[in-house]
């Protein structure tokens, strides 16, 4: 399927080994943003002959300008290239089990329009895709992006995504090529994965993670997921099913998992958890400021309700919260104790509650695991927010499409 992109690199006369290095130097200025021609040549591993003699096909295709001089401590100062900004766009799309989210990103990395929230869910309909795809073709008229200059999307799904054969074991166990069947329907390449490594990936690239060799990402929101950076680089596991991080269980007494086991984390510290032990909390006679905030219509009770009473100094909240830090912290201590990690990362819908559950995961780690061990993790709260999903999601594409 050809893009804008690959016409402008794949033009006459170029052979395949100098498209896969135009590939690496577009791929190099989206993440790092502009760069001088010794930069490019000490990440790429190319002379700087060959890295001027690129940039100026580049150039001449619109893709890459000149932005001037930069910075030098003695000597000649260097030109400093950058991808044009509006020469394509990207996708990246949030699938979760209540609605989706979209977002368009310039060359610059630069979120062009949204984050939308649009009504359709995850189910086990592949049809949701056409409809995203049409909310998706909205959003662009509005903002007048052209679709040509579109060159892919990135989509982050909740489920085990097989990385080998594309397929989503959870929703569409018998859609093999996935990714394929959906960029059809989008007239794109389409790039899938599961959603907790999709943010790990945002969190290497522009968050927290940057720059650092050994890193865990627990994805809290509807489920509990995991992303894992071991020596550098994002682990997937054999089939790209590492990360269930929330069907470990953990308390023997605890309730029926959907996945068949009882006691999960899922079960004890996720958005849906919340949002049921909060609504069952109520119904027995809890006092809350809960039932105000949602005029007495308990179904609306959602994780958001419960982080806005307890930042109200609701106790029933913050005891909620709190239990949910707790159980987080007893399943980070044993990762902890496995991985040894340099940081570990709380994001998703859970880390806006990072007051509430910071200090109960910090005792149950100090509780559960080796001091001499947790001692050399430092625990953070994402601060890529809401954009986390949709920016993964789009970056995984470039990163794909340019064959890295």
């Amino acid at each position: 399927m050809e893009t804008l992109f690959d016409r402008k690199i794949n033009f006459q006369g170029v052979g395949l080994k100098k498209v896969g290095q135009m590939k690496h130097i577009v791929r190099q200025l989206y993440f790092n943003g502009p760069m001088s021609n010794a930069e490019l040549s000490r990440n790429l591993n190319l002379s700087t002959p060959k890295i001027n003699s690129l940039l100026r096909d580049l150039i001449g295709q619109k893709l890459v300008m000149e932005l001037g001089q930069g910075y030098s401590s003695g000597g000649r100062r260097p030109v400093i290239y950058g991808l044009i900004k509006d020469s394509f766009y990207v996708v990246g799309i949030t699938v979760n089990i209540y609605f989706s989210i979209i977002s368009v990103f310039n060359a610059h990395n630069q979120e062009i329009t949204g984050p939308h929230t649009v009504p359709v869910s995850m189910q086990k309909d592949f049809n949701i895709f056409s409809r995203i795809h049409h909310c998706l073709q909205e959003i662009m008229e509005k903002v007048n992006i052209p679709a040509e200059k579109v060159i892919a999307a990135g989509i982050e799904l909740p489920g085990l995504v097989d990385r080998e054969k594309y397929i989503n074991k959870t929703y569409f166990p018998e859609i093999e090529n996935l990714h394929h069947k959906i960029g059809d329907i989008f007239g794109i390449p389409v790039f899938i994965d599961n959603d907790a490594r999709m943010r790990t990936f945002a969190e290497q690239q522009f968050g927290l993670a940057k720059g650092k060799q050994n890193v865990l990402m627990v994805h809290m929101d509807w489920g509990v997921g995991l992303g894992l950076i071991l020596n550098g680089q994002l682990y997937t596991g054999k089939s790209g099913f590492s990360g269930e991080f929330g069907h470990i269980p953990l308390s023997e007494n605890g309730m029926l998992c959907q996945c068949g086991k009882l006691g999960c984390l899922e079960t004890l510290a996720s958005a849906t958890a919340i949002t049921l032990q909060a609504r069952e909390g109520i119904e027995k006679g809890n006092s809350s400021l809960l039932p105000a905030l949602v005029n007495n219509e308990l179904e609306k009770i959602e994780t958001n309700t419960v982080i806005q009473a307890a930042c109200l100094g609701d106790q029933f909240s913050i005891s909620l919260l709190s239990n949910v830090g707790f159980w987080l912290g007893k399943g980070i201590a044993h990762l902890i104790q496995i991985f040894n990690p340099e940081l570990i990362i709380v994001g998703g819908k859970l880390a806006e509650a990072s007051q509430f559950i910071l200090a109960p995961i910090r005792q149950a780690i100090y509780t559960y695991s080796n001091q001499d061990i947790s001692n050399d993790t430092e625990i953070m709260f994402s601060v890529l927010g809401v954009k986390a999903g949709t920016i993964g999601a789009a970056a995984f594409a470039v990163e794909k499409l340019s064959g890295s």
